[in-house]
């Protein structure tokens, strides 16, 4: 049950103000995306704001319409430090999208594993790692893609490891163009190559049930 025990009295009172305001969600729906929000808390109010006003939406309305396309994967958390890796796709896995099947054929990711791709929240907003920098590095195995990400020192990238370890983030998604595809015996849609691959996000609902996740210290990951 979503309760606002825990805000101030101030964010309480912008909410209550914002909700007023706008008829398009309850004063409790705001409390739980304010809260499920990583960073200060005026980022975190101009953020209820953005979603109320469509801003959200329409970019990844924009960006589906341009060929960009979004699968989840499951989240998980363990260990103290901001490492976060895991499989944002397993091959051979098909899963049900609502109106078809698909699955990721092995190989699929090979000509975008030096793309330059973003560790982000709902697809969206400053990147918490990133490939280019080193903070984030992807591979492809027998399993899937691979990626292990080093968050960063800011107050988001602290509240989202926190949110993670504490389960109320638990999936993740990547965006992608597809650059390939076929269609199998059973009617499956098979992505044979990924042409482009934009970013992996902290997010609330999964698609790829298979894909995992999780952060973890780095004394443990170096002591596997």
């Amino acid at each position: 049950m979503t309760t606002d025990n825990h805000l101030p009295n101030y964010v309480k009172r912008a909410l209550h103000n914002i909700s007023r305001d706008n008829h398009c969600a309850t004063y409790l729906q705001l409390v739980a995306i304010y809260s499920h929000t990583p960073g200060t808390d005026k980022e975190r109010l101009a953020e209820v704001r953005r979603y109320l006003a469509g801003d959200v939406q329409e970019q990844q309305r924009k960006a589906s319409a341009d060929g960009v396309q979004y699968r989840h994967a499951e989240m998980r958390a363990a260990g103290e430090d901001m490492v976060v890796e895991g499989y944002a796709a397993v091959f051979n896995s098909t899963t049900d999208l609502g109106h078809f099947k698909e699955r990721i054929a092995p190989g699929a990711f090979s000509d975008v594993l030096n793309d330059d791709v973003r560790f982000l929240v709902n697809h969206d907003g400053v990147p918490l790692a990133r490939t280019s920098n080193g903070t984030m590095t992807l591979k492809e195995d027998d399993k899937g893609l691979y990626y292990r990400a080093v968050l960063s020192d800011t107050q988001a990238g602290r509240d989202l490891h926190t949110m993670i370890k504490r389960g109320d983030i638990s999936q993740s998604s990547f965006a992608f163009t597809i650059g390939e595809e076929t269609i199998d015996k059973d009617g499956v849609r098979v992505i044979e190559r990924v042409s482009r691959l934009i970013d992996t996000s902290a997010v609330t609902y999964p698609a790829y049930e298979a894909a995992s996740v999780y952060a973890r210290g780095q004394e443990q990951k170096e002591n596997d």
